[in-house]
């Protein structure tokens, strides 16, 4: 009985850090958009090659954080 309830416990844990990285993941997304947009902006002063340079890091690494999420949630 105990394992039981030990184990759900766990499985609602991951449920929840895979949200949490999906959640992440979106949020990375957006703030690359506003790298990609900043000279609409214009409130973040970069250039424009270091501004395209950081809205593609933040890409990769929300794809990475959505689909790290993603398989720690068909994994539970």
């Amino acid at each position: 009985m105990v394992s039981e309830e030990r184990n759900k416990a766990e499985r609602r844990m991951t449920v929840l850090k895979a949200a949490r990285h999906i959640v992440m993941g979106i949020i990375f997304w957006v703030f690359a958009w506003v790298m990609f947009n900043s000279k609409k902006f214009g409130a973040i002063e970069l250039s424009t090659g270091v501004a395209y340079a950081l809205g593609c890091v933040l890409v990769l690494y929300g794809g990475f954080r959505i689909w790290r999420g993603w398989a720690d949630m068909k994994s539970s």
